[in-house]
């Protein structure tokens, strides 16, 4: 399979039309599990929905850590709902850790120092594909990429007629690119992606 569009959803998009996202030739969903270590309301839906209409799919937690051991907390926690919600297996698009908010600037410390652990503490616990979501603007300006491991997988926000992450960046390993947050999908404004395959 070549490139493909997926899509990320959270409990904003409750009225989802599944029917319509396969029209729209939609390949694959991401799906918010949480933040605040408060699991997202339609993150069970979302999951039911997208093994019902067949669509591949990975999660994402939206991060808050402005400490090591927050984001080690944060890790955990994703495991345990994993365990609990999904029989602990590995989404087959990944886990992401979200990586945008300013709460995570707090101490001054890095964010790649919080990113790497909580990347490092799910690989700890057999997952095998968990990566960093963030804009454009944050892994230029203020993630010091050179703190994280060049195996660390990396999907990008730039609402943009190009990824210029991956072609800054040629060695990193740019799984997905977040292009636009308005593609209408059945009268609902949908996050749109272009996963590399």
């Amino acid at each position: 399979m070549s490139n493909f569009k997926v899509v990320d959803i959270s409990a904003w998009q409750e009225n989802l039309n599944w029917q319509a996202l396969k029209r729209a030739d939609i390949k694959g969903v991401i799906i918010k599990i949480g933040e605040y270590h408060h699991l997202d309301d339609m993150f069970i839906t979302h999951v039911n929905n997208a093994v019902a209409y067949n669509l591949p799919y990975g999660i994402y937690y939206y991060a808050h850590a402005a400490t090591i051991d927050e984001a080690i907390d944060e890790a955990n926690w994703v495991d345990m709902q994993i365990k609990t919600y999904l029989n602990g297996q590995n989404p087959p698009l990944g886990i992401w850790y979200d990586a945008e908010d300013k709460s995570m600037l707090k101490y001054n410390i890095n964010v790649a120092y919080m990113i790497g652990n909580f990347i490092n503490r799910l690989n700890e616990l057999n997952y095998n594909y968990v990566g960093l979501y963030s804009s454009y603007n944050w892994l230029t300006n203020i993630i010091d990429l050179n703190l994280l491991a060049d195996y660390v997988p990396i999907w990008t926000a730039q609402y943009y007629h190009e990824n210029s992450f991956k072609l800054e960046y040629p060695n990193r390993i740019c799984k997905i690119w977040q292009y636009t947050n308005c593609e209408q999908i059945d009268n609902i404004y949908l996050d749109c992606n272009i996963y590399y395959e």
